[in-house]
């Protein structure tokens, strides 16, 4: 039997599926306490973590016996995946398992910011009937930029497709004689060109050296006026002072920021006072739906990993 961690939120039936089979450790705050973490490193073999735990160089090199790392997400930018390369750590994410809950939260994102509907019980419930100022447009007919056509991307792309917006889309790993951009009638064209051209920009992106600030100063002015941007990838992709800068003076027509640079925010006062800016915190992948696909998805996996090792007996 292999010693299994969890440091964050994992569906119940999912841990007492591997608890069944191997020695599992539940301690869904632990993140939050570097020293326990550390203390409880020992002797484990397989370590099941989301977005919160800091899997720096420090926890691999005292986690000794670690074999494998499951995240439950899909996002790798809180794990030392090359110092786990260096260790022969396999690290397994839960890839595609939240991409419907991304994408329904990337439509829902645009019919708001296109209605411009963020405000109106507000201005009800304080008696302003301001029929004219709630007057937004239809996302028929619209075009729609997606930055990073992987799963979530595409599935973002049918739907916006299907009601009716003309796609566009830029990946550096796709091939524009790829048969996916025709299969989903998505244009493919350059980044610069889908910044201008684009309506609404949705971005679906990890975190890299390359994507850090991709969208900032340059981008926002480039961007047409009026038009709309969507952030459900990582905090960094986007230069927060920026795009405030670009929705206050009017050129942007409103944003909607699911991830933030630091998360929880640290300066929640720079967000303030921006009325086309709608701001979630880090949930657009997390429904009660997908919460039970990531933790299956992860608990299969790890399971199999353990038993193609023989259980690390």
């Amino acid at each position: 039997m292999a010693n299994i961690l969890i440091t964050e939120f994992m569906e119940n039936e999912q841990i007492d599926i591997m608890s069944s089979k191997h020695n599992v450790s539940y301690e869904p705050e632990i993140y939050a306490n570097s020293k326990a973490l550390l203390d409880k490193s020992n002797d484990i073999e397989a370590l099941i973590v989301r977005n919160k735990t800091n899997v720096d160089k420090q926890l691999l090199n005292s986690m000794k016996e670690l074999k494998v790392i499951g995240r439950l997400g899909v996002g790798l930018d809180n794990i030392d995946v090359d110092c786990c390369k260096e260790k022969g750590i396999s690290v397994i994410i839960a890839e595609g398992a939240n991409a419907k809950s991304v994408s329904e939260y990337v439509v829902m994102g645009l019919f708001t910011l296109f209605r411009g509907i963020r405000k109106s019980t507000e201005d009800l419930l304080n008696n302003k009937w301001d029929r004219s100022k709630h007057t937004g447009s239809e996302i028929n007919g619209k075009t729609l930029g997606i930055v990073g056509v992987g799963t979530i991307g595409q599935i973002v792309a049918k739907s916006a497709g299907n009601l009716g917006m003309k796609v566009i889309g830029n990946d550096i790993d796709i091939r524009d004689e790829d048969e996916i951009w025709t299969k989903l009638n998505i244009e493919s064209c350059s980044f610069d060109d889908l910044v201008c051209r684009s309506d609404a920009i949705t971005i679906h992106v990890p975190l890299t050296k390359e994507t850090y600030n991709l969208f900032a100063e340059r981008e926002f002015k480039n961007m047409r006026k009026g038009s709309f941007i969507i952030n459900t990838s990582r905090g960094g992709i986007v230069n927060e002072n920026d795009v405030l800068k670009y929705l206050k003076n009017g050129h942007l027509g409103g944003a909607m920021l699911d991830v933030f640079e630091s998360e929880p925010l640290t300066n929640p006062n720079l967000f303030s006072k921006v009325e086309n800016l709608i701001l979630t915190p880090h949930i657009a992948g997390l429904t009660a739906e997908s919460n039970v696909r990531v933790s299956q998805t992860i608990s299969e996996q790890i399971l199999s990993f353990l038993d193609s090792k023989g259980g690390l007996i």
